[in-house]
């Protein structure tokens, strides 16, 4: 409905009644506009806002019938409420009338208070249906805003979608979104719409927030208009809207809104930019937090390749000096055991830093495989040599079923020699003394008959995890709450990696448990496809 008082179109071809009629409905408080025939309306109804008709049906060009049936098959004005007042009073006019769409009918001559209640009722439904219509374009409205911000964390991309969309629902001929400095002193240009020709200056150079309306956007997080020229950006500017984007009392950045017009925005349209710019803090504000974020994951990364190339050679000099004294001469049993001591925990820590390494590089990204074909029964058999006196130390045994007529596999060796070393070295430590731990590998099909695999299973009899701990398996620094698993050594990783290593190689990894029974984890990993330029060399 208009703005302002709604204005109500008369349709009759006898001037009498127009005048009589429009009379009436300016008394009742609305504007009025006449035609003086079914064509006159339509031109007037295209080109025109109206809030209500009311229509003759005794017309010579179209009559009211043909009107009624043409507006209401306009998608545009089929919602627009027409009332009828005819002289036509038969039963057959007034159903006819009604099923063309009418909202209602009055037999001439009219009763002046019929004629003032049907017309207040029918502009008041109309009232409320617009009400409705806004309220609902609104919301979709502000539905596609949210989906459109929340679909990058990044502040270009945010900064870009408010300044859209303020400009699409205001009169401004320019706006611009601008970052507070950390210093709030001033304002940076992020993003703007609108005569790029003379914001050369101010893409580059800070905005000094020197006007008081700035200032009290910032101050008072609530919207300022401005109409001194002192301050305008563009020359052709007559009024600035300063809105700030901000959130929990901190503003980020101003939405700056210029227009050749002097006019103040209506509250509507007020409402829309606040909303707006609450909508862009909390877009923003993400994205400063995901560069933040992203920002400290690339410290930590930089940290831990720093600290572990930094701790690699200590920890390597005192490893060969540890092994250096227990061959230089006659020692005791303790210094014995002293070196041992030495030797394993710098181990554990080569270990543990590698683990760091590796985790880093491929949360960053920056993990890289060497890809060849790898002889799976080789890796196993120097898997099983490295671990083969930690096994005898708890007089545990191990079973390799793995035949040497077995087809190589797709990988990297190193890192499928690690995957094998972590399952291995786990099924150890969780196994009980004398326990039994199996290595076997067989050919695999997927039940989705992709590629070929190899299926290793590394199998042991040893504690088991509770069904409550399975599901967390293979997170990060996940330890198990069962005791005696609690109180072996470890950093949590070590699945974790594994997982991530079997996956890089284009494998699966996943493993059944029992509690107090043992475990089983299976891994694949693809069969190595000779290319025609391996079988020409």
């Amino acid at each position: 409905m208009s703005e302002s008082k709604p204005v109500v179109l008369i349709v009759d071809d006898n001037e009498t009644n127009r005048d009589v009629l429009s009379r009436r409905v300016q008394r009742y408080g609305y504007a009025t506009k006449t035609a003086d025939g079914g064509r006159e309306a339509l031109q007037l109804i295209h080109a025109e806002r109206f809030d209500l008709v009311l229509l003759d049906i005794m017309m010579p060009d179209l009559n009211g019938f043909q009107v009624l049936e043409r507006v209401k098959q306009d998608p545009e004005f089929r919602n627009l409420p027409i009332i009828v007042i005819s002289a036509l009073d038969d039963i057959d006019s007034i159903v006819k009338c009604i099923q063309l769409g009418a909202e209602d009918y009055l037999p001439k001559p009219f009763n002046p208070l019929i004629l003032r209640a049907r017309v207040t009722a029918c502009l008041e439904k109309k009232r409320l249906r617009d009400k409705e219509e806004e309220h609902l374009e609104e919301q979709a409205i502000n539905q596609r805003v949210d989906r459109e911000l929340s679909a990058r964390l990044n502040m270009q991309n945010a900064a870009e979608i408010t300044l859209t969309w303020a400009m699409r629902r205001t009169t401004a001929h320019a706006a611009f979104f601008g970052r507070v400095t950390d210093d709030g002193t001033s304002v940076k240009i992020v993003s703007y719409r609108g005569q790029a020709e003379e914001l050369h200056y101010y893409l580059n150079n800070d905005i000094a927030i020197e006007s008081n309306e700035m200032s009290r956007a910032i101050d008072t997080i609530m919207p300022q208009v401005s109409t001194g020229r002192d301050d305008y950006l563009l020359s052709t500017t007559q009024s600035r809207w300063i809105l700030p984007i901000g959130r929990t009392g901190q503003v980020i950045g101003l939405l700056l809104l210029e227009d050749e017009s002097a006019e103040r925005y209506p509250n509507k349209m007020l409402s829309f930019l606040t909303r707006l710019c609450d909508r862009a803090a909390t877009a923003m504000g993400n994205a400063i937090l995901y560069e933040q974020v992203q920002q400290a994951n690339t410290d930590k990364d930089e940290f831990i390749s720093s600290v572990s190339h930094e701790l690699k050679n200590p920890m390597t000099s005192i490893h060969n000096y540890a092994k250096m004294i227990a061959s230089a001469g006659q020692i005791n049993e303790t210094q014995s055991q002293f070196i041992d001591t030495i030797v394993a925990n710098v181990s554990r820590m080569g270990r543990l830093v590698a683990d760091l390494s590796d985790l880093s590089y491929m949360e960053s990204g920056h993990f890289r495989l060497n890809l060849d074909q790898v002889s799976l029964h080789d890796a196993v058999d120097e898997t099983f040599l490295s671990l083969k006196s930690q096994i005898e130390q708890k007089n545990q045994s191990i079973t390799l079923d793995v035949s040497a007529d077995l087809p190589p596999v797709h990988g990297d060796r190193n890192r499928i020699i690690q995957i094998l070393t972590n399952l291995v070295s786990n099924a150890h430590k969780y196994t009980k003394e004398g326990g039994q731990i199996k290595i076997e590998a067989t050919d695999y099909r997927p039940e989705d008959d992709s590629e070929d695999m190899v299926k290793v299973c590394v199998t042991d009899n040893g504690i088991g995890l509770r069904a409550e701990d399975q599901a967390k398996i293979f997170t990060k620094y996940f330890r198990a709450a069962e005791q005696r698993m609690g109180q072996t050594p470890g950093t949590g990783l070590g699945l974790r990696i594994t997982k991530q290593l079997v996956e890089l190689q284009g494998g699966q990894i996943w493993f059944e448990s029992q509690y107090e029974k043992g475990t089983s984890f299976f891994f694949t990993i693809p069969l190595y496809i000779a290319t025609h330029y391996d079988l020409a060399e």
